[in-house]
């Protein structure tokens, strides 16, 4: 099913959203997630059928997603009332978008930006930050970390740390004052990454929400390092073993 990048965001928040107030052993996740999918895609203005939205989950979870339609637009009536019908997001995308002139980002650095705001959905940085300053986190990994992100290596943790710790002492001594592009021609990487410092520090950006979310994204890719497939087997296992002794499925 072809569906917008944003409505998928805007579902995996639903899911966040949902589990801080309902224990997901309670729950069908399956259903769960179909649900917020559904009516993330009509809060995005792009919506698909019901029974679409069924069959698709149908064929990637045959043996745990109820066939019945009416099951998950009782689901949709339950996710609303748990998330007392704060449904509106507002996502990291925008910011990126306004910010990548501005910055003089190129493509690849805006590329690897979207998919680090991508992967922060599968955090709790949605719940705890605003948007902005996941965004500036997510400009901040591509424009410094660039090579060790496409690696997904455990050494960006410890180049994180340094670097970050360098947009805060930076951001204490003041900088100059100007406020216009970085600019990605002429220069190399070690003055752009310079120039970004200084326009974080002149933003006058919470640099300790940057420092906290640059760890959170980079403990989830050190988390990807080490989850194997049959660590991702056993909790479908464990999932599915609840649904069907429940009697959920």
């Amino acid at each position: 099913m072809q569906t917008r990048q944003q409505a998928l965001a805007t579902a995996q928040l639903y899911i966040r959203r949902f589990y801080t107030k309902v224990p997901i052993r309670d729950t069908n996740p399956y259903l769960v997630m179909a649900t917020c999918l559904y009516l993330a895609l009509k809060m995005e203005e792009c919506p698909q059928h019901i029974r679409i939205v069924v069959s698709e989950a149908r064929t990637c979870w045959p043996d745990v997603m109820p066939s019945d339609t009416a099951k998950l637009a009782e689901c949709e009536f339950y996710l609303m009332s748990e998330m007392n019908s704060y449904l509106i997001v507002h996502h990291p995308y925008r910011t990126l978008q306004d910010l990548t002139p501005v910055l003089g980002l190129t493509s690849e650095e805006n590329n690897t930006s979207w998919q680090v705001i991508n992967d922060s959905c599968l955090t709790d940085l949605p719940l705890l930050y605003p948007p902005h300053v996941i965004a500036l986190t997510a400009i901040f990994l591509s424009v410094v970390l660039k090579p060790s992100l496409s690696q997904a290596s455990l050494h960006a943790a410890a180049t994180s740390a340094a670097a970050v710790a360098a947009v805060v002492a930076n951001s204490g001594n003041g900088g100059n004052n100007g406020t216009g592009s970085l600019g990605a021609s002429g220069q190399g990487p070690q003055s752009r990454i310079g120039k970004l410092i200084e326009w974080y520090a002149e933003s006058k950006v919470d640099m300790e929400a940057v420092i906290d979310c640059t760890q959170e994204i980079i403990s989830l890719y050190e988390a990807w390092e080490s989850f194997t497939p049959s660590a991702e087997k056993n909790c479908k296992d464990q999932l599915t073993r609840i649904i069907k002794t429940r009697g959920m499925s």
